[in-house]
Parts: structure tokens; sequence; C-alpha cells
């Protein structure tokens, strides 16, 4: 996005999806402008984001950012660090939406360590400012070491509990705070998948836990950023008012089915994804599609697949609260 477009992106109205999703596949056209091809590695952002359907087969990435973290690192052999962490701020590991590597996108936050408590202060990357209010109350982080072209780099990443070990809870009903009905997280998170009891497709760090996301650490912040802590008042009226933004409930929800104090402490290959590619078994990643927002070229074909997407009735809505950015 430019400037002045992330702008008016951020002005307060009516949280009318279709504007929202409008420029999501404005962007997504102008970032595809010529088609990835299945099965090829992303080489940036716009690579990235060409893969979406790829990713997300039921076109909805809600609350599911550890598929787009399993799908970076199934390749991380082929990549320098700095390709992979440049991979790593084109998604918001909240709610799921691609972003452009943009200092709008860039917030200062502190965040325990899944196992010492220790907290450590990073940068992550958002869409919107209820994404931080979600991460500061239900993400932690843990490491691991991830191979690239240049050798193993350890990295601090964004954890949750693994919801597969309550399953039965993404069955549990609850009210959707914008439309007001009773939902399920299978219907609003239809991508939070289970197998054989654990998160399926998503990479697990060392301690056990699936990474959403890259906590950059190491951040240059010379660059602009917002800090985490000037979002506390929005962030306790958000509460109040039922979490009315953002991704309303869904991703709370789903972080919070599992506490990180009672999942598994695993070390070694048993902590490993079977997405990954120092593992035999890539039948996750297998057979996926080709990205099907590579072919949205224009603004008139992004009206028409968003035309489709909205009428869909396949699986619950997206939600995007770009224009909660203030």
């Amino acid at each position: 996005f430019s400037s002045s477009a992330w702008r008016e992106l951020r002005e307060p109205s009516a949280h009318k999806m279709i504007t929202v999703r409008l420029y999501l596949l404005a962007a997504a056209s102008l970032w595809t402008s010529q088609s990835s091809e299945s099965g090829a590695p992303p080489q940036s952002i716009s690579d990235l984001v060409g893969h979406y359907e790829e990713i997300f087969k039921s076109g909805n990435r809600n609350a599911a950012s550890h598929l787009w973290s399993a799908f970076i690192l199934k390749d991380s052999q082929t990549y320098t660090p700095q390709q992979l962490e440049t991979l790593f701020r084109g998604f918001c590991p909240i709610s799921g939406s691609p972003l452009p590597d943009s200092p709008h996108t860039r917030f200062y936050v502190n965040l325990s360590d899944a196992v010492t408590g220790h907290e450590h202060g990073g940068i992550t990357h958002h869409c919107c400012w209820p994404c931080i209010c979600d991460e500061q109350t239900a993400v932690k982080t843990d490491t691991k070491k991830i191979p690239t072209s240049s050798g193993p780099v350890e990295y601090r990443f964004l954890v949750i509990g693994d919801p597969c070990l309550n399953a039965k809870k993404l069955d549990s009903p609850f009210t959707d705070p914008f439309s007001g009905q009773t939902v399920t997280l299978k219907d609003e998170a239809p991508e939070v998948q289970c197998k054989d009891g654990r998160l399926a497709g998503a990479v697990f760090s060392d301690h056990g836990h699936p990474i959403l996301g890259m906590f950059f650490s190491k951040d240059d912040l010379k660059l602009p950023y917002t800090k985490a802590s000037e979002m506390a008042g929005k962030c306790s009226t958000r509460k109040e008012q039922g979490y009315n933004s953002g991704m309303g409930a869904i991703f709370l929800k789903v972080a919070g089915i599992t506490s990180l104090s009672k999942g598994p402490q695993v070390l070694g290959l048993s902590a490993l994804s079977d997405t990954q590619p120092w593992v035999t078994d890539l039948s996750l990643m297998r057979g996926r599609g080709m990205a099907v927002l590579a072919a949205v070229a224009t603004t008139g074909m992004g009206l028409a697949l968003l035309t489709w997407r909205l009428r869909s009735k396949a699986s619950g809505p997206e939600r995007t609260d770009l224009e909660s950015m203030e």
C-alpha cells in the first residue's frame, strides 16, 4: 500500500467487509502481476501472497497463520536468513491477513517466553491494532533452529498452545460479536484442523508449540514502529465491548483452548512438523493447487472474485479489520 492508501484504511468508518476486501484484492492483484508457479518456493512477499489459495484451501485464513509459517519453513534451506525474515513480514500472525512490508505494520511489543516466562522485546507485524491486543493476551514466544542456505539459524517465534490437545472445543458454540449469531470455531476458522491429536500442517517450536509467525527480537528499531503499550486503552475498551473489532473472538477462542503451561514439552525430532523439509513425510504439503489470487490481475476481476466470496456459504467469513488502524 502507498502511505495515502494506508491512511485511508486507518480512518474510522463502518466495518464494511466489502471495502476491506476490495483493498486486499486490489493489493493482491498488484502484488501478483505474474502467476506463481506451483511448487516454486516464493522469493518475495508478492510470490507468497500468490500462493494464498494453495495454502488456505477453504479460502478462509482466520486464526490459521501457522499455515503461512509452515509454507515458508518447508523451503527454508533455499533461503538466506534475510530472505526468510522478509517473507515472515508478509502476513499478520494473528488474523492471517497478507501484509505489505511497511512501517505501518510494525509494532514493538514485550512478550513472555513460553517456557521460562522471561520477557523479550521485539517487532511483530499486524494488519490492525486489535491484533496487537490479541497477541499480548494470548501469544508467547519460543525458539527453533531453522536450516537456511547460510547454515542453521536460531529464531524466536510467536506460539500458542496447541488447540488440538482439546479438539472438542473447536465444536463449542459461542456468540459472534459482529452478527450476534451462534457459531463454532469450525465454522469461523475452518483451516484450524487436527491430525493425530496435533494442529494439522503446523511447524512446532523447540518445546512443541505451533508456530504462528516470527518474533523479530533483533529488528532495527531505527525504523518507524508503533508501541503496543500505546494501545492499552483501546484494547481495554475493545474487551469491554465484547471484541467487536479485528478478529472478533475467533483468535482468542482458538488460542485459549490450550494453556501453554499445559502444552507438551517436546524436544528433538518429535517436535517437528511433517511439513518441514528435513522430515521425510511431506504429504500435508503435496498436491496443493495453483494459487487463485495470482489470477487476480485487475480491479474488475478482484471485484468479481469479491462478489463470489461474499456470496459463498462454504465457510465462515474472514475477519479483517484494516479499517481499525488509527
